[in-house]
């Protein structure tokens, strides 16, 4: 099931944007454009919503390598969608210089989406960029802990990653150039921090 297709232009419009620094006013409107997203989305019905970004630390948002980790992010929803054969009612694309997002309105139970996902998100260190979250038809984000699972761990050490985003235990710059290097390994990639 291939859920996107990005047209020639639409990935040299994101390679232009590689390396951008996105102003924090446009990060502000691209979260509440994301909430516009998904509530307008699951309004429509379906038992659940995925809403898929990477996890790029920063004020740059689009890395080189960015472009194609997201294409592969959606590669790997759609493979996991088809094989558990869950129907997707709906799609949506977002291209900004504040990151790619895309969203899935699926006819399946949202536990059963987030278990499908999580190792998805936990399998490869590619994957550990991906934040697939899954929200219910109110709107409530399915946490790994419902399911039983363990919380997502830093990039950069074992500790939950919530934890080190709270008390900052990590720079920009190191995050930074971990996730440049993951995608530098994984796409043969120049390792261009962007900051």
């Amino acid at each position: 099931m291939e859920l996107f297709h990005l047209s020639k232009e639409e990935m040299a419009r994101l390679s232009e944007l590689v390396g951008s620094e996105v102003p924090l006013e446009d990060m502000l409107n691209a979260r509440e454009r994301r909430v516009f997203c998904q509530k307008e989305l699951l309004s429509s019905g379906g038992g659940s919503l995925i809403s898929f970004t990477l996890n790029i630390p920063g004020p740059v948002k689009l890395l080189s390598g960015t472009p194609e980790a997201f294409l592969e992010g959606l590669s790997r929803i759609g493979a996991a969608l088809k094989k558990a054969q869950y129907r997707v009612l709906e799609e949506r694309l977002l291209l900004a210089n504040t990151g790619t997002e895309a969203f899935f309105l699926v006819d399946a139970l949202p536990r059963d989406v987030k278990a499908l996902l999580v190792p998805i998100e936990d399998g490869s260190s590619l994957g550990r960029l991906f934040d697939m979250d899954v929200l219910d038809r109110e709107g409530n984000k399915i946490s790994r802990q419902e399911l039983g699972m363990p919380e997502r761990k830093c990039l950069l050490c074992e500790k939950p990653a919530r934890e080190c985003a709270r008390s900052r235990a990590h720079s920009v710059e190191e995050l930074t150039r971990h996730v440049s290097e993951i995608l530098a390994e994984t796409f043969g990639k120049d390792k261009t921090y962007g900051i």
